[in-house]
């Protein structure tokens, strides 16, 4: 019985050091890195930045995501969900608009959204577009970056959406 207890003993210290190098392992792959996303804001502002459709100005704000999988993937979700401000507007954002998956093969990566975005006119379209193109620019890493949401491209999307208007 005694030699059972030992076994036992041994058994679980071995299982618990196993465990705990794998969280330590897990917790190491998360990497900190200061990306840039692109905020708009709107004409007759104070504020610098790349004149765009609209009369409205492409504002770059470096902030500090922690990637898991991808930089590009964490620098995305930190987009969608950035609130706006006063002054600097995120149009890339919708009902129930999230960031599905992120593919990397080969050099292109595949970026799938679902939901939609708050499109109220023309400069909306151009906003979005400016704000997601500007974004990816700094992965330079990448051939060529595919965003796709609700299973088409970014540009049948948008293309649809500015036919109503």
């Amino acid at each position: 019985m005694q030699l059972l207890f030992k076994k036992f003993f041994v058994f679980t210290i071995i299982f618990l050091l196993i465990l705990n190098g794998c969280k330590s392992s897990s917790e190491n792959k998360v990497i900190k890195q200061d990306v840039k996303i692109y905020l708009v804001a709107l004409e007759g502002t104070e504020l610098s930045g790349k004149l765009i459709g609209c009369n409205d100005v492409l504002v770059e704000k470096e902030i500090t995501v922690k990637a898991e999988k991808s930089v590009l993937e964490s620098t995305l979700s930190e987009l969608i969900d950035f609130k706006s401000t006063d002054e600097l507007k995120n149009f890339v954002k919708g009902p129930a608009l999230m960031l599905i998956n992120v593919t990397i093969a080969n050099g292109v990566a595949d970026v799938y959204l679902k939901g939609d975005f708050n499109i109220s006119g023309a400069c909306d379209i151009a906003r979005i577009k400016e704000q997601i193109y500007e974004t990816l620019k700094q992965f330079t890493e990448f051939k060529k970056i595919n965003i796709l949401i609700n299973n088409l491209t970014l540009e049948k999307y948008l293309d649809i959406a500015g036919a109503t208007f």
